[in-house]
């Protein structure tokens, strides 16, 4: 096969949290020549585009998604020519932050790349890689404080009910639980003439 071709594309986009189809997202999707194509998703989440694949029919290229009250995401996909359903896309809730995905390929084999423009794509996949792990600490991160405190909170209140409990049993063992001033010794003093 000599030249390129076009191919149409569908995938969906998805809510996160909620599992749930995001409908008029806008969806870019510039291939590695510079070409652009740009589709927003219908009410079920599902996007559509055609645009044109190298000379062995494999789609490469950026996919950018930008929703309202989503964060964007941008990753890198690489397709064989036979694989024409994109899959889905998950959007986090947030607004204008870039959530990039690690590269999605399905090719069995990937044409070759000069390597300037390979070396650049890899480092691109690093940072990419980073960004993501950084954000996924910081949600973390947040979540820390919070667990110490319910820790030192259910271990102050079992303290609590522990010393309670003793207490109250020493106080049972007394008889009449009441205290006999009768029955406490006392002491004489002895003068001495």
């Amino acid at each position: 096969m000599s030249g390129k071709q076009k191919a149409n594309y569908i995938g969906r986009i998805v809510d996160w949290s909620k599992q749930a189809p995001i409908r008029s997202a806008k969806v870019i999707f510039e291939n590695k020549d510079g070409d652009s194509v740009v589709s927003n998703s219908d009410i079920e989440g599902i996007y559509r585009f055609t645009t044109n694949t190298d000379s062995n029919g494999v789609l490469q290229g950026q996919i950018t998604v930008e929703a309202n009250g989503y964060q964007t995401h941008k990753s890198y996909i690489s397709f064989g020519k036979d694989k024409h359903d994109l899959g889905d896309i998950t959007l986090v809730g947030g607004i204008s932050k870039v959530t990039p995905q690690p590269n999605v390929s399905n090719t069995s084999t990937r044409p070759s790349k000069p390597s300037s423009t390979s070396s650049s794509t890899d480092s691109t996949d690093r940072n990419n890689n980073n960004r993501s792990s950084s954000t996924s600490n910081s949600d973390t991160d947040k979540l820390i404080p919070i667990l110490i405190a319910l820790m030192v909170t259910f271990f102050t209140f079992t303290t609590f009910a522990i010393v309670s409990a003793i207490r109250k049993e020493r106080f049972n063992d007394r008889p009449n639980n009441f205290i006999n001033f009768r029955e406490l010794p006392t002491y004489q003093v002895v003068s001495s003439k």
